[in-house]
Protein backbone atom coordinates (compact mmCIF):
# COMPACT_ATOMS: atom_id res chain seq x y z
CA UNK A 1 0.00 0.00 0.00
CA UNK A 2 1.65 3.29 -1.08
CA UNK A 3 2.09 5.97 1.57
CA UNK A 4 1.35 9.59 0.67
CA UNK A 5 2.75 12.48 2.70
CA UNK A 6 0.39 15.48 2.91
CA UNK A 7 2.04 18.78 3.85
CA UNK A 8 -0.61 21.48 4.33
CA UNK A 9 -1.04 24.18 6.99
CA UNK A 10 -4.78 24.45 6.27
CA UNK A 11 -6.25 21.89 8.70
CA UNK A 12 -9.65 21.41 6.98
CA UNK A 13 -7.92 20.95 3.62
CA UNK A 14 -5.43 18.52 5.14
CA UNK A 15 -8.25 16.48 6.67
CA UNK A 16 -10.10 16.46 3.35
CA UNK A 17 -7.03 15.20 1.50
CA UNK A 18 -6.40 12.58 4.16
CA UNK A 19 -9.97 11.27 3.84
CA UNK A 20 -9.76 11.23 0.06
CA UNK A 21 -6.48 9.31 0.05
CA UNK A 22 -7.69 6.75 2.58
CA UNK A 23 -10.77 6.20 0.42
CA UNK A 24 -8.50 5.54 -2.56
CA UNK A 25 -6.59 2.89 -0.62
CA UNK A 26 -3.46 4.82 0.33
CA UNK A 27 -1.79 5.06 3.72
CA UNK A 28 -1.13 8.66 4.76
CA UNK A 29 1.16 10.80 6.86
CA UNK A 30 0.47 14.48 7.29
CA UNK A 31 2.01 17.57 8.82
CA UNK A 32 1.55 21.33 8.57
CA UNK A 33 5.18 22.43 8.21
CA UNK A 34 8.34 21.75 6.23
CA UNK A 35 10.52 20.81 9.21
CA UNK A 36 8.34 17.88 10.27
CA UNK A 37 7.80 16.95 6.63
CA UNK A 38 11.56 16.61 6.17
CA UNK A 39 11.80 14.31 9.18
CA UNK A 40 9.04 12.08 7.76
CA UNK A 41 10.66 12.05 4.33
CA UNK A 42 14.08 11.02 5.63
CA UNK A 43 12.91 8.50 8.21
CA UNK A 44 9.82 6.99 6.57
CA UNK A 45 10.37 7.43 2.80
CA UNK A 46 6.77 7.98 1.59
CA UNK A 47 5.93 7.01 -1.97
CA UNK A 48 4.70 10.49 -3.00
CA UNK A 49 4.09 13.94 -1.52
CA UNK A 50 1.24 16.44 -1.74
CA UNK A 51 2.73 19.77 -0.72
CA UNK A 52 0.97 23.10 -0.32
CA UNK A 53 3.01 25.81 -2.00
CA UNK A 54 2.23 28.42 0.64
CA UNK A 55 3.34 26.75 3.87
CA UNK A 56 4.01 28.88 6.91
CA UNK A 57 7.73 29.37 7.50
CA UNK A 58 9.71 27.40 4.92
CA UNK A 59 7.48 27.31 1.86
CA UNK A 60 6.68 24.35 -0.38
CA UNK A 61 9.07 25.44 -3.12
CA UNK A 62 12.03 25.44 -0.74
CA UNK A 63 11.02 22.07 0.67
CA UNK A 64 10.82 20.58 -2.83
CA UNK A 65 14.24 21.96 -3.81
CA UNK A 66 15.72 20.35 -0.71
CA UNK A 67 14.08 17.03 -1.59
CA UNK A 68 15.55 17.12 -5.10
CA UNK A 69 19.05 17.75 -3.75
CA UNK A 70 18.97 14.60 -1.61
CA UNK A 71 20.08 11.45 -3.42
CA UNK A 72 18.10 9.16 -1.10
CA UNK A 73 14.67 10.77 -1.53
CA UNK A 74 15.12 12.98 -4.59
CA UNK A 75 13.14 10.57 -6.79
CA UNK A 76 9.91 10.82 -4.76
CA UNK A 77 7.05 12.34 -6.83
CA UNK A 78 5.95 15.78 -5.60
CA UNK A 79 2.52 17.17 -6.48
CA UNK A 80 1.93 20.77 -5.41
CA UNK A 81 -1.46 22.00 -4.27
CA UNK A 82 -2.30 25.67 -3.95
CA UNK A 83 -5.13 28.08 -3.27
CA UNK A 84 -6.60 30.27 -6.06
CA UNK A 85 -5.07 33.46 -4.61
CA UNK A 86 -1.48 32.23 -4.41
CA UNK A 87 1.29 34.41 -5.84
CA UNK A 88 3.08 31.32 -7.14
CA UNK A 89 2.56 29.91 -10.62
CA UNK A 90 2.69 26.46 -12.12
CA UNK A 91 6.07 27.43 -13.64
CA UNK A 92 7.40 28.19 -10.14
CA UNK A 93 6.29 24.76 -8.95
CA UNK A 94 7.83 22.88 -11.89
CA UNK A 95 11.05 24.88 -11.80
CA UNK A 96 11.46 24.00 -8.13
CA UNK A 97 11.36 20.32 -9.08
CA UNK A 98 7.67 19.54 -8.71
CA UNK A 99 6.19 16.81 -10.85
CA UNK A 100 2.68 18.26 -10.98
CA UNK A 101 0.51 21.17 -9.85
CA UNK A 102 -3.13 21.29 -8.76
CA UNK A 103 -4.97 24.52 -8.03
CA UNK A 104 -7.69 24.29 -5.37
CA UNK A 105 -10.49 23.50 -5.61
CA UNK A 106 -9.90 20.37 -7.66
CA UNK A 107 -11.91 17.23 -8.29
CA UNK A 108 -11.08 14.21 -6.15
CA UNK A 109 -10.93 12.00 -9.24
CA UNK A 110 -8.39 14.35 -10.85
CA UNK A 111 -6.04 14.10 -7.88
CA UNK A 112 -6.48 10.32 -7.74
CA UNK A 113 -5.71 9.96 -11.46
CA UNK A 114 -2.58 12.09 -11.27
CA UNK A 115 -1.33 10.28 -8.20
CA UNK A 116 -1.75 6.91 -9.89
CA UNK A 117 0.15 8.14 -12.96
CA UNK A 118 3.10 9.45 -10.96
CA UNK A 119 3.29 6.35 -8.77
CA UNK A 120 3.28 4.12 -11.87
CA UNK A 121 6.10 6.14 -13.40
CA UNK A 122 8.12 6.04 -10.18
CA UNK A 123 7.65 2.28 -9.92
CA UNK A 124 8.73 1.82 -13.54
CA UNK A 125 11.86 3.92 -13.03
CA UNK A 126 12.78 1.89 -9.94
CA UNK A 127 12.54 -1.48 -11.65
CA UNK A 128 15.70 -3.57 -11.83
CA UNK A 129 16.23 -3.47 -15.58
CA UNK A 130 19.29 -4.26 -17.65
CA UNK A 131 20.92 -0.92 -18.32
CA UNK A 132 22.66 -0.17 -21.62
CA UNK A 133 26.45 0.05 -21.57
CA UNK A 134 28.18 3.32 -22.50
CA UNK A 135 31.92 3.31 -23.18
CA UNK A 136 33.48 6.78 -23.55
CA UNK A 137 36.85 7.23 -25.25
CA UNK A 138 38.28 10.77 -24.87
CA UNK A 139 41.18 10.00 -27.23
CA UNK A 140 38.99 9.98 -30.33
CA UNK A 141 35.67 11.40 -29.04
CA UNK A 142 33.83 8.16 -29.69
CA UNK A 143 31.16 6.45 -27.64
CA UNK A 144 30.29 2.78 -27.82
CA UNK A 145 26.64 2.05 -27.05
CA UNK A 146 26.05 -1.66 -26.56
CA UNK A 147 28.84 -2.49 -29.05
CA UNK A 148 27.80 0.22 -31.56
CA UNK A 149 30.48 2.90 -32.10
CA UNK A 150 29.33 6.52 -32.48
CA UNK A 151 31.45 9.57 -33.33
CA UNK A 152 30.60 12.77 -31.48
CA UNK A 153 31.59 16.40 -31.85
CA UNK A 154 33.79 17.77 -29.07
CA UNK A 155 30.92 19.68 -27.44
CA UNK A 156 28.62 16.65 -27.64
CA UNK A 157 31.32 14.49 -26.08
CA UNK A 158 32.02 16.97 -23.27
CA UNK A 159 28.32 17.28 -22.49
CA UNK A 160 27.83 13.51 -22.39
CA UNK A 161 31.01 13.01 -20.35
CA UNK A 162 29.81 15.54 -17.79
CA UNK A 163 26.45 13.79 -17.45
CA UNK A 164 28.27 10.47 -17.14
CA UNK A 165 30.48 11.70 -14.30
CA UNK A 166 27.39 11.32 -12.10
CA UNK A 167 25.02 8.95 -13.92
CA UNK A 168 21.49 8.58 -12.55
CA UNK A 169 21.63 12.09 -11.06
CA UNK A 170 19.75 15.06 -12.50
CA UNK A 171 21.79 17.95 -13.90
CA UNK A 172 19.98 21.25 -14.38
CA UNK A 173 20.25 23.28 -17.56
CA UNK A 174 21.85 26.10 -15.56
CA UNK A 175 24.54 23.78 -14.22
CA UNK A 176 25.28 22.39 -17.67
CA UNK A 177 25.64 25.86 -19.14
CA UNK A 178 28.04 26.82 -16.34
CA UNK A 179 30.12 23.63 -16.13
CA UNK A 180 30.18 22.44 -19.75
CA UNK A 181 30.04 25.73 -21.66
CA UNK A 182 31.64 27.81 -18.89
CA UNK A 183 28.98 30.51 -19.00
CA UNK A 184 28.74 32.76 -15.93
CA UNK A 185 25.91 31.81 -13.60
CA UNK A 186 22.56 33.05 -14.86
CA UNK A 187 23.68 33.49 -18.46
CA UNK A 188 23.55 31.31 -21.55
CA UNK A 189 20.60 30.03 -23.55
CA UNK A 190 18.74 26.90 -22.43
CA UNK A 191 18.00 26.17 -26.11
CA UNK A 192 21.72 25.46 -26.55
CA UNK A 193 21.49 22.58 -24.08
CA UNK A 194 18.23 21.27 -25.56
CA UNK A 195 19.66 21.22 -29.08
CA UNK A 196 22.79 19.31 -28.08
CA UNK A 197 20.76 16.85 -26.01
CA UNK A 198 18.55 16.31 -29.07
CA UNK A 199 21.62 15.66 -31.25
CA UNK A 200 23.02 13.20 -28.71
CA UNK A 201 19.72 11.33 -28.62
CA UNK A 202 19.63 11.17 -32.43
CA UNK A 203 23.07 9.54 -32.39
CA UNK A 204 22.78 7.31 -29.32
CA UNK A 205 19.16 6.35 -28.76
CA UNK A 206 17.49 3.48 -30.59
CA UNK A 207 14.28 5.55 -30.51
CA UNK A 208 15.16 9.26 -30.11
CA UNK A 209 11.49 10.24 -29.73
CA UNK A 210 11.22 7.97 -26.68
CA UNK A 211 14.68 8.26 -25.07
CA UNK A 212 15.76 5.79 -22.43
CA UNK A 213 19.49 6.54 -22.27
CA UNK A 214 19.42 10.34 -21.81
CA UNK A 215 16.30 11.15 -19.82
CA UNK A 216 14.86 14.48 -18.72
CA UNK A 217 12.56 15.70 -15.98
CA UNK A 218 10.65 18.91 -16.68
CA UNK A 219 12.17 21.82 -14.76
CA UNK A 220 14.79 19.57 -13.12
CA UNK A 221 17.29 18.65 -15.80
CA UNK A 222 18.86 15.68 -17.56
CA UNK A 223 20.26 12.33 -16.44
CA UNK A 224 22.01 9.33 -18.00
CA UNK A 225 20.60 5.86 -17.31
CA UNK A 226 23.42 3.48 -18.21
CA UNK A 227 26.42 1.51 -17.05
CA UNK A 228 29.24 3.94 -17.80
CA UNK A 229 32.88 3.15 -18.57
CA UNK A 230 35.67 5.62 -19.30
CA UNK A 231 38.17 4.21 -21.82
CA UNK A 232 41.68 5.11 -22.84
CA UNK A 233 44.38 3.30 -24.75
CA UNK A 234 45.69 1.46 -21.70
CA UNK A 235 42.69 0.54 -19.59
CA UNK A 236 38.97 0.45 -19.08
CA UNK A 237 37.47 1.87 -15.90
CA UNK A 238 33.90 1.79 -14.73
CA UNK A 239 32.46 5.05 -13.38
Amino acid sequence: MPTILVVDHDFPESEMLNTLLLREGYATRHTNNARDAWSILVNNRPDACLINLSLNGVDGLSLCRRIRQNTQIGHIPVIFTTSPDTIHTAADALNAGGDDYLRKPFMAKELAARLRAHLRRAAFNDQDTVLPVLELNPNNLTVVVDNRSVMLTRVEYELLAFLCNAPHQLHSTERLLADVWQYPNGSGDSALVRNHIRNLRLKLESDPDHPTLIQSRHGRGYTVKAQVYQLDEANKQRV
